[in-house]
């Protein structure tokens, strides 16, 4: 399990140091070399074929450099050089890795005598950052959600814990959290803000693929639509998968960018199973800059931009709302609010202020039918409810559809205190609260009179109910 990580600095820059080895080393001979530059990350400038990278990874082993800020970049590629001191100098992140520690290759005089060498090495599966996530894991579970491995829980006292037996480092979480609280050591969200802001095209794989060169990250699957429309803003992008156990996690990612394709076009993608063609390239208004987190990025996205499909979410509710307000209290950047005029009660949704951290489908206390991702056939692109089991009454969806405009979701009338007018609920919560407190046998006691009065005139109505109209209400002043 991992424990919350506190105080992260992502204005932090890692000095980088560029070693270019001669092609006849040896890998003791480098790892001297490495050793001598003193420095935590390093890029390898060499040849990119079987021989020289098992002696690159030798040396880097011997030398007991962290291969977490490590890269191997091919010596003709200036690019790529630039690419990856970007993401080495934010690699803040790789203080926070998991160490585990492992035996080393052992002989059979070792086992004998018992001295079997072990050495410690960062993990480079995604770290929890508390500071990040603030108070959210009291009510938002989207990454949890999201792990294909049952990887990770949300405990809502102390933060996100991650199981990393069960973790294959697949990356969902990373692109699923709102706010950027859960990260890559070897590729922090500060590298992706800092990579989008350089212009050029840019071909994006993994560390698996030896076969091909580009900009590797720990897997593509760990891309959000807002990372994506960013690298995209500064140029073409190519995305390359070699093809692994993982891949069956990419259905997401590649449905986004075939949407975000076909709108904006120059991103393409290859796999053993797929290949997705670049369209043609229109030319984008927002530019990436130093922004916090996702959250930060989508809002700027969603201000220079129109018409992007899933950089904005979209808020349903279902008939059987009582509009008790929770979703409307827990939101934490306000995309729902509460509106009253005269006779109607309403919840707004603002699309252009929600992150998508579903605390408002968590903290809501009815239930509805189950709601499924099944569409109407007229095209209207409404989820179709199914009635044989219960559901979510609020549901959070990413949107394919982009709006800035203020949607009533939900509306029901106001009931006002009938002796003072002052706002009592809708008619619906009344009713709600009506039919409970007569299955509890509260039938005497329970009628429209008294249901529709402010709390104040409820005790006058009970009181003169059990003594008289004719007797006067006086309650006692509680010191």
């Amino acid at each position: 399990m991992t424990e919350s990580f506190l105080n992260p600095n992502p204005l932090i820059r890692l000095q980088v140091k560029v070693f270019s080895p001669p092609d006849d080393i040896n890998s003791s001979e480098l790892a001297k070399e490495l050793k001598e530059l003193s420095s935590k990350a390093i890029i390898i400038l060499g040849k990119n074929d079987d021989k020289h990278l098992q002696i690159y990874k030798e040396a880097i082993k011997e030398a007991e450099l962290d291969p977490i800020l490590i890269r191997i970049v091919d010596k003709d590629s200036k690019e790529e050089l630039e690419y990856n001191k970007v993401i080495l100098e934010n690699a803040w992140t790789s203080d926070l890795a998991l160490i585990e520690e492992k035996s080393e290759a052992i002989n059979r005089r070792d086992l004998f005598t018992g001295k079997i060498k072990k050495r410690k090495e960062k993990i480079d599966k995604p770290v929890y950052i508390n500071t990040y996530c603030n108070w959210l894991y009291r009510a938002c579970n989207v990454c949890e959600v999201s792990c294909a491995y049952n990887a990770i829980t949300v405990d809502k006292k102390t933060g996100v814990l991650i199981n990393y037996d069960k973790c294959t480092a697949c990356g969902l979480c990373v692109a699923s959290c709102p706010v950027s609280a859960l990260q890559f050591p070897s590729v922090s969200q500060q590298s992706i803000f800092e990579l989008a802001k350089i212009k050029g095209d840019k071909k994006i794989t993994c560390y698996k693929n030896d076969k091909s060169n580009g900009i590797k990250i720990p897997c593509l699957a760990m891309l959000s639509e807002v990372d994506i429309t960013l690298l995209r803003s500064s140029g073409k992008l190519t995305f390359e998968c070699p093809g692994c156990e993982l891949e069956k996690n990419l259905k997401t990612f590649t449905e986004l960018i075939t949407e975000l394709n076909n709108k904006i076009g120059g991103i393409s993608f290859t796999s053993p199973l797929l290949t997705i063609e670049s369209k043609e390239i229109k030319q984008l208004n927002v530019t990436s800059k130093t922004f916090y987190n996702k959250a930060e990025a989508r809002k700027e996205i969603i201000e220079k931009e129109e018409d992007l499909p899933y950089i904005e979410f979209n808020v349903d509710i279902d008939n059987s709302c009582t509009i008790c307000e929770s979703c409307v209290k827990w939101c934490p950047t306000s995309a729902l609010k509460l509106i009253r005029d005269t006779n109607t009660e309403k919840i707004a949704f603002n699309p252009t202020t929600c992150i998508g951290c579903n605390v408002c489908e968590n903290v809501c206390p009815e239930s509805c039918a189950q709601k499924a991702n099944t569409f109407n056939s007229n095209g209207d692109n409404k989820i179709m409810s199914i009635l044989n089991q219960k559901g979510k009454i609020i549901r959070v969806t990413k949107s394919k559809d982009f709006s800035r405009n203020i949607k009533t979701v939900f509306e029901d009338e106001l009931v006002r205190c009938r002796v003072c007018g002052v706002p009592v609920g809708s008619r619906k919560s009344l009713n709600h609260v009506k039919k409970i407190m007569q299955e509890k046998g509260g039938n005497n006691c329970v009628d429209d009179e008294w249901l529709e009065r402010c709390p104040k005139h409820r005790a006058e109505y009970s009181f003169q109910k059990k003594f008289g109209f004719e007797a006067k209400f006086k309650p006692k002043k509680v010191s």
